[in-house]
């Protein structure tokens, strides 16, 4: 019998071993020594913060499941059920009695909501309406897709990462560094520091701005993201919260960032503010009817 040579036998060693060896993935370095994170990449999906509980504490589909699934989340080759993977039963955990009191607390100091009631003035319509901040938690923290324009540029330099949406075309620019904004600076998307960790660039945000903590928490939790090249065109995004006074278990979320094509286009944030006369106009013109009697 013929003996086989070396690449053959290279091939079938590889088709035998395990898939995460086979597979190893290497991210390439950008100029500065760093993981190389840059480029254009979106994280839309089908695929849901919390888990239904038909799937009770599984965290992939069966391939039946994800056939019968439309663009749900595929990390990896593993098609997820929840973007929360902890806790086990993918869902949100709840708030301590302590933190549930306090928000009660930060409620009542402001019995209109956060600002103004909308229709009172410009200031009680909502941030995205008001070009201030993208809808939903597109930019996060954390970094979460909604309906549409969930498309990112990330751009990195030696000292900060810029992480630019195309949703009311927000950037958040975190600097390398290991000390917070002071504590009265509270930017839209809280206050991030970043730090690369092997392969890994890791982000700390705390301050946040009231009522813009995630999932009612207060705005003095760290809220901690990770982003990790695992293929040529896939970014594993993970976010943590670990609070025990806050929450009654940790959290942990995790997303797929897939690469696309670019550029991201200015989104042009206007069509609110000019919406803003008539819709102001038509509360004033209905609180005119009501002390009309009509």
């Amino acid at each position: 019998m013929k003996a086989l040579g070396p690449t053959i036998l290279l091939a079938i060693a590889l088709a035998i071993a395990p898939a995460g060896l086979a597979q190893a993935y290497s991210a390439p370095l950008n100029p500065h020594g760093q993981p190389d994170l840059a480029g254009y990449w979106s994280h839309a999906t089908s695929t849901t913060l919390e888990r239904d509980p038909s799937f009770g504490d599984r965290r992939v589909m069966t391939p039946e499941e994800a056939e019968a699934a439309s663009e749900e989340m595929v990390i990896g080759a593993e098609p997820r059920t929840s973007f929360l993977v902890a806790p086990s039963n993918g869902r949100l955990p709840e708030l301590t009695p302590a933190a549930r009191a306090a928000r009660a607390d930060r409620l009542a100091a402001y019995p209109r909501g956060y600002g103004f009631q909308r229709g009172d003035h410009p200031e009680g319509m909502t941030l995205a309406e008001r070009c201030l901040r993208d809808y939903g938690s597109l930019l996060g923290p954390p970094m979460m897709p909604v309906g549409y324009n969930n498309n990112y540029q990330i751009i990195q330099t030696q000292d900060h990462v810029v992480l630019l949406v195309e949703m009311i075309h927000d950037a958040r620019i975190i600097p390398l560094t290991d000390k917070h904004r002071d504590g009265a600076i509270r930017p839209w998307m809280g206050d991030s520091i970043g730090r690369y960790e092997e392969d890994t660039l890791v982000v700390e945000t705390t301050n946040f701005r009231p009522g813009l903590a995630f999932a009612g928490a207060p705005e003095t939790i760290t809220l901690t993201e990770r982003f990790r090249r695992i293929g040529e065109g896939q970014i594993l995004y993970s976010f943590e919260i670990d609070e025990p006074g806050v929450f009654t278990a940790p959290i942990r979320g995790e997303l797929a960032f897939n690469a696309i094509p670019g550029p991201i286009y200015e989104y042009a944030c206007h069509e609110g503010n000019y919406s803003f006369p008539n819709q102001l106009l038509g509360h004033r013109l209905a609180e005119q009817a009501r002390e009309d009697g009509k």
